[in-house]
This record gives C-alpha cells, structure tokens and sequence, in this order.
C-alpha cells in the first residue's frame, strides 16, 4: 500500500507540464499533521510513501519528516528536481537505508531538458546527481516523457549509465493542470515503450533481468495491465491542506470527492466512494472495454486517464497500455522478450504495492529500468 504525501505546493521551478502549483509561498502542511497522517497510514498497512512537492526541500522540516517516517519503517521515496542539494543535506540522508531519492531529469542537455524546466537547470541537476551517486545515495532518475523529448531517450539512457544512477523511470506527461498542453497520443506510448524495451534488451548486460523467463507471455501481459486501479484503495495522495485524495491526478473532479483527513476514518470513507465508484461504472463500460473479457477485474482502466482526455469515467480507456504490449510482444526475439516480461512480473511482485488485485498503470515496471548493482551497493544491501 503506497501514500503519496505533497508536503508543499510551492516550487522554485517553472516546468512546463508540472500539475502542481508553482508559488514558492504556497501552504506547507505543519509537521504535526503530516506525522499525524503517516502514523495513521502505517497502522492502516501502508509501507511505501513518496515524498514530493511542490519542492519537498522548500519545507523547512523535511528531515523532520523523513525521521518520523523511517523510524515509523516506511520505505521513502523522495521526488525532487535536486536543485537544492547540497553536501548538508546528502549527509543528513545517509542514514536512512529505506530511502531512495528520485531526480526529475527531462532530456540528456540543457537544450532539450532547460526548454522543460527552466534556463540553467541542466547543469544544476546533474551536478546534485553526481554529488549524490558520489555519496553512496540511492538516486534514479525521472522522465517525463513528450514530444519535446522522446527523440531523446537513447542519449538520456546513455547518461543515466554514465553517471551511474540506480534506476530510470520513464513515463507519459501526465494531463492535468499544465500538462493538458502535452499532446499525449497513443503513438507516443507505442513509441515509448518500443524505446524502453529495445534500450533495456541492447544492455542486458548493464540492467537487472529475471533468469526465469516467463512461459507464457501473454498471460503475463494481461497479470501486468488488467488490474482493477489502486486509487482509494491501496494508494492515496495528501495535499499541503490534508486533503486525502484516492489519485492525486484526480484532484480536480467533481465525480471523485476528497476528504479533509481527521482520522482514520478519513481513509476508510474514501475506500468506500471508490469501491462503490468503481462497481457502479463496470455495467455502463462503453467502447473497447465493453466487451473485453478482462472488465470484470480491470472496471476500464484508469481513471485519471480518461478524465485527463475529457472523457466520461464509464468511457473506454483512450490509450489501452495492454493492447500496446500484446503487439510489441510479437517484434522482439521470443527469448529475450520473456526473460523482459519476467523481470516486470519480478518486479511488480516484490514490490511493497504489489496486490494481486489493484495495481497502478503509472507505477507499473514496464515503465522503469532497474540497473545493475554496483559492489558498493551489492555489499551495503545484501
């Protein structure tokens, strides 16, 4: 079970697709209410938290926030642009061994990705990247994917192996706020997954795979993408406000309503919305999700998805993720693409969200490349 916790709204950074705000004197949620919300969480099974923003290192009382939720036994995941690191506060992160940092990083040179984030950020961000891989952090890197810079995902892979980054997680612009600007298409999912499967199978050397391939593909294209959504159920967002969200991509909509967080009761009134959301959608599917064989576990698919493409909430599913697979499926020598679809089954298992049930097509493994550990990090985890 995973919480999402936005500590701050306010952000130093003006990036072109970000859906949060971007005032640096936007509200922080006060330290005691933020404890208040994870102690809570953690009693209610959650184990995994994101820390973000915002900026999450504009909130005065971050390492604050980061003791409590370790010491709690959270594993912490933190989303940041890096630009505020300094030696300080990498040395104040050592400690904690359940804690990996996620840098936003959107193109391999300041052309592309300064276009996206901001004059000056490129150089800035790698420096945090380098200064925080030289220090023995767990650090990965963050793509946000687009038109802007999808031509350049050979040379942001070749630089995350340069500079020796834990992981890379690619993944569409997500459609809200500013990112309704992004011209999100099926082709460009096509395209995306096709690059993250050709990169990860040319340095099957470099990357974790499983040395089990899975014997059956198919049937494990439709275990990775025909899951019922998380939202409200495994995975909550938390706003500056201490609203609890089910998605925080679906803060906006009228249809899917948020609570003002008071106890746990709070958590359990929004499981209650979406489970009867979800039931009341299954029977009124349209399109292609009407008639799939799969819409009595999958009730459609994501719903940020469909909103963040105007569409109604029963509307079928504008980009299928599962239909994409089935087809690149077929392009890639049939070894190494089970020995691929293994590794995202491995990973989808062993991670602290995996249900057998629910899962998140954003969060899924298809989306990530895992790199080999280096001896360090062989003899500091295992």
């Amino acid at each position: 079970m995973a919480l999402d916790v936005y500590l701050t709204n306010a952000c130093n950074l003006h990036c072109k697709y970000c859906f949060n705000m971007e005032r640096e004197d936007a509200p922080r949620i006060p330290l005691k209410d933020i404890c208040n919300i994870l102690e809570t969480a953690y009693q209610n099974g959650h184990r995994y938290v994101s820390i973000t923003g915002g900026e999450p290192f504009l909130y005065k009382k971050i390492f604050e926030v980061i003791e409590f939720a370790h010491n709690l036994g959270f594993w912490i995941n933190i989303l940041t642009h890096g630009g505020l690191f300094n030696q300080e506060k990498v040395d104040k992160l050592k400690k904690y061994w359940r804690l990996r940092v996620r840098i936003s990083l959107d193109g391999p040179n300041s052309q592309t990705h300064d276009l996206l984030r901001g004059t000056g950020t490129f150089n800035n961000t790698i420096n945090k990247i380098k200064l925080l891989v030289s220090n023995g952090i767990n650090v990965g890197i963050g793509v946000t994917i687009s038109e802007d810079n999808l031509s350049s995902m050979d040379r942001m892979f070749t630089l995350c192996l340069e500079n020796k980054v834990n992981f890379v997680r690619f993944t569409p612009v997500a459609r809200v706020k500013k990112g309704k600007s992004a011209n999100i298409t099926e082709s460009l999912h096509i395209t995306l997954l096709q690059k993250i499967i050709e990169l990860t199978l040319a340095n099957k050397d470099k990357v974790e795979l499983s040395t089990n391939p899975t014997k059956d593909t198919t049937i494990s294209i439709n275990a990775l993408t025909t899951r019922r959504c998380m939202a409200g159920k495994l995975f909550f967002g938390v706003t500056p406000d201490k609203k609890i969200l089910p998605c925080p991509l679906l803060i906006e909509n009228k249809d899917i309503g948020t609570r003002i967080f008071k106890n746990q009761t709070s958590f359990d009134a929004i499981k209650l919305q979406m489970d009867k959301l979800f039931t009341e959608i299954k029977p009124q599917l349209e399109g292609i999700c009407q008639n799939c064989e799969f819409n009595s576990v999958c009730y459609g698919g994501c719903l940020a998805e469909k909103l963040s493409f105007d569409r109604k909430l029963q509307s079928e599913q504008p980009i299928c993720t599962k239909k994409i697979l089935e087809a690149l499926n077929h392009q890639y020598a049939k070894k190494d693409i089970e020995q691929l679809i293994a590794s995202w089954l491995t990973q989808m298992r062993s991670s602290l969200e995996d249900d057998s049930v629910h899962a998140c097509m954003r969060h899924s493994p298809f989306w990530n490349v895992n790199f080999k550990m280096t001896n360090e990090w062989k003899q500091k985890y295992q």
